[in-house]
Formats: structure tokens, sequence, C-alpha cells
């Protein structure tokens, strides 16, 4: 029994850590676990590709043994390290932002892509080297043969794999900015509407909710309202709700339309319940 309401408590902590220095740290602390945890799962991969990389540039008759350091086991150990890494970098950048439902400066995507490049540059840099560049050689019945495509492609995956890894992390970071300044951009646009828009109730006519047991659900919605001309006009969106806060049909929310074009429909916005900020509006946007 307690005479503090713990839900009213929780909201009083997550407002203090909005902004705190506190949660900042954390963030960055557990950005770096998660570059540091991907890196470690990266080398462990890089260290079992040495071993089938061998298998195709050496003969049969040759040497098909990584001189790598065994790292199969750091494999799951990598693994399960970055899954909980990216989940506290989650929670505390959310924290830090205030904002449950995106990231404030670099996306764990980014970080992770990051590290398992770091990780598979430092691998592959450590590769057995071929008995010889271009030829396998047969040290039994100098049946010596030269390298195919397959070879060649396996021989340059030292410079090509981190590469490409290295690529995806600097596309996932562009993409990542363009979608927050996608995002700042609609959270100016509602700021202003705020002053020049109209707010409107309006209720859920459809609702189609798929079956799981996940924290966050995406689905499609359609509200219904009534513009100041005494039209009725209906919206669909795409939407994320946590599943516990899901609106059924028939559920009110609050719509926020431009007046002089109420049927431009990428000026309309809506939130479940009254709501009055920005915040509100963008909540559930997806």
């Amino acid at each position: 029994m307690s005479t503090i309401d713990p839900a009213a408590a929780h909201r009083d902590r997550l407002e203090r850590q909005k902004g705190s220095t506190g949660a900042a740290l954390a963030a960055v602390l557990f950005a770096l676990l998660l570059v540091a945890t991907g890196a470690l799962a990266a080398y462990a991969l890089a260290g079992i590709l040495d071993t089938f990389r061998l298998m195709e540039l050496n003969s049969v008759f040759s040497n098909w043994n990584s001189e790598m350091p065994g790292t199969t086991f750091l494999l799951p150990v990598g693994i399960v390290a970055s899954i909980a890494a990216w989940a506290l970098y989650a929670k505390w950048n959310h924290r830090f932002s205030g904002d449950a439902t995106r990231f404030v400066g670099v996306g764990p995507l980014t970080l992770l892509l990051a590290g398992l490049a770091i990780g598979l540059w430092i691998g592959t840099a450590s590769w057995t080297a071929p008995d010889q560049v271009g030829m396998q050689i047969d040290p039994t019945f100098g049946e010596d043969e030269v390298w195919g495509v397959g070879a060649w492609i396996f021989y340059a995956a030292q410079w090509w794999l981190p590469g490409l890894f290295g690529l995806l992390a600097v596309a996932a970071y562009f993409a990542g900015l363009g979608a927050r300044r996608r995002s700042a951009g609609r959270s100016a646009l509602i700021e202003r509407m705020l002053l020049t828009g109209r707010r409107a109730p309006g209720v859920v006519t459809e609702s189609t909710v798929p079956s799981g047991d996940s924290a966050w659900v995406l689905f499609s919605i359609t509200v219904k309202f009534t513009d100041l001309s005494g039209t009725d006009r209906w919206v669909k969106r795409n939407v994320k709700y946590r599943t516990a806060e899901v609106p059924p049909v028939g559920a009110p929310v609050t719509v926020l339309y431009d007046p002089s074009n109420p049927g431009d429909t990428s000026r309309i916005f809506f939130a479940s319940g009254p709501a009055a900020t920005a915040a509100d509006f963008r909540r559930n946007e997806f």
C-alpha cells in the first residue's frame, strides 16, 4: 500500500528526465555499447567466415585451418548483448527527448551497422592468408588451379564486406536525418495550425487492429468529423498505438484541420481524446 499515486510518480520521473544530463549520458553510454556489441558480433562472424573463405581459396589437399582465435562462442554473446544495448539506448534516448516514438540524434540501426562495419574491418584484416593469391596450390598431386570468380569475390571480401556495412550505416544515418527533418517540419506545421487552424470533435468509425502481443501496433484508422460548413468528412490514416491504448470504434478524438481548405488531408491531424499541443497530434503518427 502507498499514499503516492504510482502512475503520477512515474509521469513526474519521466518529466524530470526529459532533457536531463543523466538521461543524455545514459543514452550516449548505451550508444557506445551498441556499437561495441555490434563490433563483437561482427568480429566473431568474420572468424567463422575465414574458414569458409579458405575452403574456396586453397586446394582441398591444402590448409583450411583459420589462424584467427576461436570466436564462434562470441557470436551469440554479441547478438544478445546488441539486442539489450539497442533496448537500453532506445529507453534512455526516448526519456531524454520525452518522445517514445522517435529518436534524437543517431538512430540505433545506424549505430549497430557502424559497429558491424568496425568489427568486420578488424576481423577481415586478421584473415588467414591463402597459399597463393590467384591460385589453388595442390601440394599432394601438383594439380594447381587458377582462381575462379567466386574465389576472387571471397578474397576481396576483406574490403567489400566491411565497406558494404559502412555504406549501409551512412545510408541509415541520412535516412534517419531526412525522417527527423520531415518530422520537425510536420511539428512546425501543427504548431502553426494550432494558431490558425480549427479543432473539431471527431469519432473513430473504422479501426483495423492486427492481432498480436506486441507492445505497439501499426494499423489503419478512419475518423469522422464535421467542418465549419456542416460537411461530414472521413479521414483514413496509418497510425501507431500502444496496444493498451488502441481506440475502439466510437471513441472520441480531436481533429485539427485547416478551415480554409478542409479537404486538404495533408493538413488534417487528430489525437485521441482532448488535445492541446503539437505533441498530442504527433504522438500516434506513423
